[in-house]
């Protein structure tokens, strides 16, 4: 989140211009997303304001100015603007709402026994750059004439953007140092559309890696991993020689010839730096050497225990495993960050495997809870890292899902697994709602759950006709499985019919 405070002398001036078309007709959508005490101590909220109560907003942040005569150097007018990197989450006027008091607090135009400020906030549509924003106008005189103390102010408007960011599971921007998510580029925006992509290749790559690294246990399986999923991979080297490699860089192939954009692992995730995920894997002098050969060819010289096909009574080893592991994080405290973003930071990895198994070039609800996962097991630095012994099992999981067969009776053995991964999902919110994190335990707790809910319908019913049937069925649709709308009263004409040929007897 990035944000930005000024100073000026007119509250009518700045109303009349975040309430108007812009400068180049860029403001759409104005409405008034919360305020203070603007108008006889009324608050207001809502859009198609009349010119007359447009006026009289301004009015109400000029008044106590006007008033008493206090003039603040630098004017008695604060702005302050919050804006999301382009490509963020989506938030809602209610969470802007929210968002805007958490800075007004925090700025002390209201609290800790002082008369307050008056202040509005004022939303848009989003940017040509495609950030989301809010404006926040507020008066720096108090409604008793007394002036709102503005030492340090932007230190503490990046302060709050930073815990603003950590609450909600929002990006970060590029220079600052922190817990997040990179945010994009315009230009990655526009190619994202240029070329009709679901979404843009950076987030699909950061799925990719941590699906890889998750179910590698070492550096050389990563590697063959991520080459086996279609990515461009590339190793840095050390600087002077190609025997240790210190980091690395993705992409994909563009499907229109373009150049590919390539992206080393810090610019898709803080945790998908080469050191910190070395941090997961089994390390030896052979594995070492195993690593740079793998790196330095042009695509794997050895398969290992990816390339096996997994039998699908791996699926049924995959629910027994999570079941456990769930049981396992109800007992980890709350306040043991190491624990839970390590949980976590496995989880997305099934999650990740799960998408681009089944979801393929169409994200879903997976894809969506991989994401979100992946912001809840960001740490900072001086924080503690994340940890993988606490809740083992993730990683075997992850493989199985990336490549175990399926058969007629797969989809039933599905079910049970969405519904073991939803509690994990429950499990890791509610320990983001002990920490007082509410956004995050919402998108994981409400959100994302409701949604594992919908894909646990859509294929559940569909199964139980196939298993009377007795009829085997590929990966293709298994494919459609997972992303179709069942209809229950065509599986039973078909059944029926297949009867009155003589089958399903």
């Amino acid at each position: 989140m990035i944000g930005k405070l000024t100073k000026g002398s007119s509250g009518r001036g700045l109303i009349r211009y975040l309430m108007g078309p812009g400068r180049a007709n860029e403001h759409t959508d104005q409405r008034i997303i919360t305020s203070g005490i603007v108008l006889g101590g009324q608050a207001l909220a809502g859009g198609d304001l009349s010119v007359r109560e447009i006026a009289d907003i301004g009015a109400g942040l000029d008044e106590a100015h006007e008033a008493f005569g206090t003039d603040p150097k630098g004017g008695h007018i604060c702005h302050i603007s919050l804006s999301l990197p382009s490509g963020d989450r989506d938030l809602t006027d209610d969470q802007w709402a929210e968002i805007a008091q958490s800075a007004i607090d925090a700025l002390g135009f209201e609290g800790d026994g002082l008369e307050p400020a008056a202040w509005v906030a004022i939303g848009h549509g989003t940017s040509a750059a495609g950030n989301q924003h809010v404006h926040i106008a507020a008066s720096l005189v108090r409604v008793d004439g007394s002036r709102v103390n503005t030492w340090q102010s932007k230190q503490t408007v990046s302060r709050v953007c930073a815990q603003l960011e950590r609450s909600y599971g929002l990006s970060v921007v590029e220079g600052r140092e922190g817990k997040g998510m990179p945010g994009l580029s315009r230009a990655e925006l526009e190619r994202t559309v240029r070329e009709q992509l679901a979404e843009p290749p950076r987030i699909t790559l950061a799925r990719i890696v941590r699906e890889a690294s998750v179910a590698s246990k070492d550096e050389a399986e990563f590697v063959r991993r991520l080459r086996g999923s279609g990515a461009l991979v590339r190793p840095r080297f050390e600087s002077g020689g190609e025997e240790a490699v210190v980091g690395y860089s993705v992409a994909i192939l563009s499907a229109d010839g373009e150049k590919p954009i390539w992206f080393g692992g810090g610019k898709l995730a803080k945790d998908l730096t080469l050191p910190s995920l070395r941090q997961y894997w089994e390390v030896s002098a052979v594995q070492q050497k195993a690593a740079v050969a793998e790196w330095s060819a042009t695509r794997s010289t050895f398969r290992g225990r990816e390339a096996v096909r997994g039998d699908p009574v791996d699926w049924q080893r995959a629910v027994a495993s999570m079941e456990r592991t769930v049981e396992k994080l109800k007992a980890i405290p709350a306040s043991d960050l190491a624990a839970w973003r390590g949980a976590a930071r496995e989880a997305a990895g099934v999650f990740a495997a799960w998408s681009r198994r089944f979801e393929g070039d169409d994200p879903g609800a997976m894809a969506s809870a991989a994401d979100a996962l992946a912001r809840s097991a960001q740490y900072r630095s001086g924080e503690p890292v994340p940890s993988r012994e606490a809740v083992p099992g993730f990683r075997r999981v992850t493989a199985i899902v990336a490549q175990s067969e399926v058969d007629n009776g797969s989809p039933v053995v599905w079910a049970m697994l969405v519904d073991q991964l939803g509690r994990t999902l429950r499990a890791i919110g509610d320990a983001h709602g002990a920490r007082g994190e509410a956004e995050m335990a919402k998108v994981l707790v409400g959100d994302l759950s409701k949604e594992l809910e919908k894909l646990h319908d859509q294929f559940e019913p569909k199964t139980k006709w196939d298993v009377i049937l007795g009829r085997q069925i590929d990966e293709r649709e298994a494919v459609a499985w997972m992303t179709e709308k069942p209809d229950h009263e065509a599986h039973h004409r078909r059944h029926e019919a297949n009867q009155g040929r003589g089958f399903g007897r």
